[in-house]
């Protein structure tokens, strides 16, 4: 997931043992073109006869890395999915391969050192907002329950929690000698009436130099998305962020998305809506699972949500901050896709799916 902290996590892992390798070479890997150029920067600044090597150069000096030696090449960044990575790295053992990546199929790399992180803990959470903010415990009760709930709005997602903490530093001031924190209660009460301003601010933090806002990292992996499943993923952000049932998105398309029984006369760009389901979740011949999980893979590439299965069911869980920065793009767009997911739950709800009906009490 994009702001999990994971150049961060590499970041302070080489300075906390600064002896373990003898050499680091940093590439970034956004793209081939990134990766050529920084490979053929790096070579060129051995100087003694380097300066007019090429990016296969840095290849081969990898490749002849000896036992004594111990580099590690650091691959930051690889989030596009088209990209071939392959050519890129050194066979040789002595050389040890650091890669980020949002995409979650670049784990397929290396099955046994393929490191997922997830969203933190509360209690690791708090600690790195009050470092963020330069603040120490014990918080008042009332600011200590707020900070409790602006971890809670936040997901525990590392970025967003420093930019927070950062964001109350900076607001922060000392009078006499006496500290005057810009709170926690403060930021919430902030965040509540402008979140999305909030979410798209950049600019360095107080922990390190990353300046992307939380929006517009998550922005990053949107642009690299099919249109299909941008339009899934909005869909389903209007969804409760927990236990969303894939079965409910097959049943409601056979039953081609329309309400169970005649309650209310419907307004006139209902049909719109209908239209609009079948579009985003069916083919010409109607539901197919097949293409559905298709969508599902490339959200799930960039870890804009996860799958679970439970008694042969698939589930779907999208981060909080996710769903609200979803919701947040467009306002205008947002109805329409708030009102598909009304209509979805409308359409699969039925006395005769008694199952079905356990599983999405929570996203009425």
């Amino acid at each position: 997931m994009g702001g999990c902290g994971k150049t961060q996590l590499v970041s302070y892992f080489l300075q906390e043992y600064p002896n373990l390798y003898a050499q680091i070479v940093y590439v970034d890997a956004s793209s081939s073109s990134s990766i050529k150029s920084d490979f053929q920067s790096w070579a060129r600044t051995l100087g003694g006869g380097h300066e007019r090597d090429a990016w296969e150069d840095t290849l081969r000096t990898l490749n002849n890395v000896t036992q004594e030696e111990q580099w590690v090449l650091v691959l930051d960044n690889a989030d596009d999915p088209t990209s071939d990575l392959i050519p890129f790295l050194p066979k040789n053992i002595y050389v040890t391969i650091l890669i980020t990546s949002r995409n979650r199929n670049l784990g397929n790399l290396s099955t046994t050192s393929h490191l997922e992180p997830g969203e933190m803990d509360a209690d690791e959470a708090m600690a790195v907002i009050l470092q963020a903010a330069r603040r120490q415990l014990p918080l008042s009760n009332q600011e200590m329950r707020d900070a409790r709930d602006l971890l809670k709005e936040l997901g525990c997602l590392a970025v967003a929690l420093v930019r927070a903490g950062t964001y109350c530093f900076q607001l922060s001031s000392t009078v006499g000698g006496v500290l005057r924190p810009y709170t926690f209660s403060q930021y919430l009460s902030l965040f509540n009436l402008h979140r999305a301003g909030l979410m798209k601010k950049e600019g360095p933090t107080s922990l390190d130099s990353y300046q992307r806002g939380v929006y517009t990292t998550l922005d990053l992996s949107y642009k690299a998305l099919p249109q299909e499943s941008r339009e899934l993923l909005h869909l389903i952000s209007f969804f409760h962020h927990t236990d969303i049932p894939l079965a409910a998105f097959a049943e409601a398309a056979r039953n081609a998305f329309n309400d169970p029984g005649y309650y209310l006369p419907r307004p006139d760009d209902h049909q719109a809506i209908i239209s609009k389901l079948g579009h985003v979740l069916c083919t010409n011949t109607g539901w197919n699972e097949l293409r559905a999980q298709g969508l599902i893979h490339n959200l799930r590439s960039f870890s804009l949500v996860t799958a679970s299965s439970m008694n042969d069911q698939l589930f779907l869980q999208i981060h909080p901050l996710i769903q609200a920065w979803s919701r947040d793009m467009d306002s205008i767009s947002s109805q329409l896709y708030q009102a598909m997911a009304i209509q979805v739950l409308t359409a699969c709800g039925s006395e005769k799916n008694f199952e079905l009906n356990r599983f999405l009490l929570p996203h009425v």
